[in-house]
């Protein structure tokens, strides 16, 4: 018997106390730790991701400037190069209705074109082609205007053949005041030459900076900053409100250097560069638009792309997370003191309960050792049965063989030996079912697919009830364990059968595939209600704990009047043979 459990310790005993500040303080200050350093590396990681998408999206707005300047440069250079153009310039007879066609069925499909004009060398306007707001129309010969002292004609005018100058990004100006509603405008222009080179004028082309600032905003609104374009002197073209753009225009001083002056002072000293202060992280480039005759950066007509991420975008998510991550150390700590608590009562008692698992281990043994000798004693039994059932039927024979030997009458010998044949017929029929009940022969000589079917043929001679068979063997390796559990399973089954069905026939399906073997018998017979199942009647726990112990699933379904199914499924790939 066990002996008494040691004494267990308080709930605040010195040894309690001393274990739960040895499990809960590393715990606490490791967690602590971590907390600090997914904090660290996360706002890393954000002010990596963010620097990242500033830099992408400033890419992204100048290769789009870049690009829309190039498409309207190739359509100004081709309208220069047009033979109608030429021939217009030759003076030839309708030319200019031809030409003005021309320009107004290109304005009306190309729809970023303000103006088309060509302005003759001593600065008057030629012909104009108006968009009107989708609506494009030719100027009538009394509206055109003289532009011999606009800047875009006299710097177009010094630019050899092929060469465009583009003027700064501002609002367009009509008689001397600026336009209404306003119009963002860049105009393009180039020379014109005659078939004998001699410079005729400029061919003008008044982009509608509308077309550009939209492609822009279609692109930005996923950057959680702002997106900002600037002149070279730092006035918003595009800003945070309308209010604050176009202040070199209309009068206002509101420009990027006066809200920012460290950041301006930064992107005037380089071409592209990114910097961060206490208003957010800035990331910027400078593109110049007009590179006929300059190689500076910015120029006259150059802008330059802001990307603008404010403070509170920088530190949402990871100011987020810190708040989130400091509330569940703070749960953590809470659940893990009544833990750790718990922990070092439970290991306080641990020597307590390590004697009396060694007492319930000498129990364990002891009933191996009464198991051991229990199947000992069965066995000396069936020795004995044995011993004492065909022992009988031996001593009959000799007994019969010794009459026989001392019979002196032939008709009394005869008589003696046919009795011992008899007799020793009937000791193989006795040691031939005692093998076979105990292992069929069948199962090691042929193997399991042909010892179904014999067993099968076997008990339709015996019962007259009729096996339907679906025998299917991908492979006729099945370990000998696996076969004398399915022959067992089905024996019983069919013993079942004709000892409860009352039926005529039954079906039997048997599958060997995939690593596994399944078994199905199946009747209509009278059925039974399988809640009230006697197990130890009906073999059924016996066909159970046959499946079971090879690792294998068991299943029985039956109702009154509706027959019976047994279902095994054992695998193969698991069995020991």
């Amino acid at each position: 018997m066990p002996g008494p459990l040691t004494e267990r310790p308080g709930v605040f005993s010195a040894p309690v106390v001393g274990r739960l500040l040895a499990v809960f303080l590393p715990v606490a200050l490791l967690a602590g730790g971590i907390v600090f350093l997914l904090c660290y590396q996360d706002r890393a990681n954000e002010e990596s991701l963010h620097e990242q998408a500033g830099i992408y999206m400033v890419d992204l707005h100048s290769n789009i400037i870049a690009r829309e300047v190039e498409t309207v440069e190739s359509d100004l250079l081709y309208l220069a190069g047009q033979i109608a153009l030429r021939h217009y310039l030759a003076g030839g007879a309708g030319a200019q209705d031809e030409i003005q066609e021309e320009y107004l069925l290109f304005c009306k499909k190309r729809a970023v074109y303000d103006q088309i004009r060509y302005i003759d060398a001593d600065g008057k306007e030629r012909v104009r082609i108006n968009f009107n707001n989708a609506r494009p129309a030719i100027v009538a010969e009394s509206d055109l205007q003289p532009k011999a002292d606009r800047y875009y004609f006299v710097e177009a005018m010094r630019l050899a053949r092929g060469e465009v100058f583009v003027s700064p990004f501002d609002l367009n100006v009509e008689h001397g005041e600026i336009e209404q509603p306003l119009k963002p405008t860049i105009r393009f222009a180039t020379p014109v030459f005659d078939a004998l080179g001699t410079k005729r004028g400029v061919l003008v082309l008044n982009y509608l900076g509308e077309a550009l600032l939209r492609k822009l905003a279609e692109v930005s609104h996923t950057f959680p900053g702002t997106m900002l374009l600037l002149n070279r002197d730092g006035y918003f073209l595009r800003g945070s409100t309308p209010e604050r753009e176009w202040g070199f225009m209309l009068g206002h001083n509101q420009t990027f250097a006066t809200d920012h002056p460290a950041v301006w002072a930064s992107m005037t000293a380089q071409v592209k560069g990114q910097c961060q202060t206490s208003d957010g992280l800035f990331t910027f480039e400078a593109l110049a638009l007009n590179r006929a005759g300059s190689d500076a950066a910015v120029g006259d007509s150059g802008v330059i792309v802001v990307a603008h991420t404010p403070p509170d975008v920088l530190e949402a998510r990871s100011g987020q997370l810190a708040r989130r991550l400091v509330l569940l150390y703070g749960v953590l700590v809470f659940a893990l003191l009544p833990l750790a608590w718990y922990l070092a009562y439970i290991g306080s008692q641990r020597k307590a309960h390590e004697r009396q698992l060694e007492e319930s281990e000498g129990r364990l043994r002891s009933l191996s050792t009464q198991l051991i000798t229990a199947q000992e004693e069965e066995r000396r039994g069936i020795s004995r049965d044995l011993h004492d059932e065909l022992g009988q039927v031996v001593t009959s024979v000799t007994l019969d063989l010794q009459r026989a030997a001392q019979a002196g009458d032939a008709a009394k010998k005869d008589e003696m030996i046919g009795r011992g044949l008899r007799g020793a017929s009937c000791l193989l029929d006795r040691i031939h079912e005692i093998s076979t009940r105990v292992r069929p022969p069948m199962l090691d000589d042929l193997g399991l697919k042909d010892a179904v079917q014999s067993l099968l043929s076997d008990f339709e001679q015996r019962t007259a009830i009729v096996p339907k068979a679906d025998l299917r063997f991908e492979h006729e390796a099945v370990p000998a364990a696996v076969s004398a559990g399915v022959y067992r399973i089905l024996q019983e089954a069919l013993t079942n059968v004709s000892r409860h069905a009352e039926t005529s026939e039954v079906f039997v399906s048997l599958h060997v595939a995939s690593g596994r073997v399944a078994l199905t018998v199946r009747d209509a017979g009278v059925g039974f209600d399988a809640l009230a199942l006697d197990g130890k009647r009906l073999g059924v726990l016996g066909m159970r704990e046959r499946a079971e112990l090879l690792g294998g699933i068991f299943t029985l379904k039956a109702a009154p009047g509706k027959g019976t199914e047994i279902h095994a499924v054992i695998p193969v790939a698991d069995s020991v043979a």
